[in-house]
């Protein structure tokens, strides 16, 4: 949106262009001519050279520009403020602060990227369980004797059973916090078991709009469909995670020397050993996680890895060149039946994933209706 001089090379009067208003809001791009008895208000005039004329719409587009911007800021400040006011009768302003202060705090630890998401996935968790605070307006002390309201919360909401429960930590870290402060007792709510556990996970599979699948597989057929579409980088990603079976943030890391390694074996075999920087409850010599080079396909990949030349796809281009329900996950969801299809084992698998156990390979990872003969 904004302002546009247009030449008219045919006109032989003097000013020969025109000042054009373009929006491209609603169902596509509109254009409006600025009528004359307005341009000395916008600061154009019939005299000027057409490069004087666009270097003033260039200054009026950077003016609309900053006006939007501020704009934005405002209504974010004022969502924020009533925001704030709503919450506090339930959740005051100078205890929410300290409780941030003492609870929100990450540590300077990994990239500053992992560290900023995981500020982002924290103010998200907190920010929704001050919405489920502020919506059953129950004094802390007494959730105890509210737990099945607490859980009809999230069953109305619709909420997974792992994203109810990160919720319901913050909560309670909340109530333990406040009750604290004001020498009331608290007794935290516990984890949905049983029938209430079931009933949470059928609400959200009843759910159909807004709720995220499993990745489908991404499969080596995929990649060469896509390999002469996709921009280099891409698809280098994108091979490493189906032909090595990494996490995302694992092949992100792959630019980080100190977190990968290559081993020979005395039988001449190549390892790679990645770390697994998602693990935190091992110590750090056990997060190496061993990936055996078996197939051409995966010495390729090393070259890749000793390239360099890898960088992440935008989900957007994901869905553009290999269509929906493929996300950055589809590789390592294919990696399991890909090695199965050569015959390895799932012990093995499991641990080339960095699974802890066979279940969690076999659950997660597994597509159900595939099989080898």
């Amino acid at each position: 949106m904004g302002y546009y001089v247009r030449l008219l090379p045919r006109k032989k009067s003097i000013p020969n262009w025109k000042v054009q208003f373009i929006s491209y809001k609603g169902s596509g791009k509109m254009a409006w001519d600025i009528r004359k008895d307005r341009w000395r208000a916008l600061g154009f005039h019939p005299s000027m050279e057409i490069a004087d004329s666009r270097a003033r719409s260039r200054q009026l587009n950077a003016q609309l520009r900053l006006t939007r911007q501020e704009e934005r800021v405002r209504a974010i400040q004022i969502a924020e403020n009533e925001f704030r006011v709503k919450n506090d009768a339930v959740l005051p302003i100078e205890f929410v602060e300290e409780f941030e202060l003492c609870f929100l705090k990450i540590r300077e630890e990994g990239s500053k990227l992992s560290r900023t998401r995981r500020q982002k996935r924290l103010r998200v968790l907190w920010k929704a369980a001050q919405k489920m605070i502020r919506t059953l307006q129950i004094e802390p002390s007494e959730w105890f004797y509210h737990i099945h309201d607490i859980y009809d919360y999230f069953c109305t909401q619709e909420l997974s059973l792992s994203y109810s429960l990160s919720i319901l930590k913050f909560a309670n870290l909340w109530g333990f916090f406040i009750s604290r402060k004001l020498a009331r007792p608290f007794l935290p709510v516990p984890v949905p078991k049983g029938y209430e556990r079931q009933r949470i996970v059928e609400a959200f599979y009843q759910k159909v709009k807004g709720r995220r699948r499993p990745s489908l597989p991404l499969t080596p057929e995929h990649l060469a469909n896509v390999s002469g579409k996709l921009n280099r980088a891409n698809f280098n990603w994108l091979y490493l995670s189906v032909w090595l079976g990494l996490r995302p943030q694992e092949v992100d890391h792959l630019h980080n020397r100190a977190l990968w390694s290559i081993e020979t074996l005395s039988s001449g075999r190549k390892v790679l050993r990645v770390f697994q920087t998602k693990i935190v409850a091992i110590p750090p010599e056990d997060r190496w996680k061993p990936i055996p080079i078996l197939y051409d396909e995966q010495e390729f990949a090393l070259k890749i890895i000793a390239d360099g030349n890898v960088r992440r796809p935008l989900q957007k281009t994901m869905r553009l060149h290999l269509g929906r329900g493929i996300d950055l996950y589809g590789g390592r969801k294919e990696f399991t039946d890909l090695m199965l299809s050569r015959r390895q084992t799932l012990e093995n698998i499991s641990v080339w994933m960095g699974h802890s156990t066979l279940a969690r390979t076999w659950r997660s990872y597994k597509n159900k209706t595939a099989f080898q003969l």
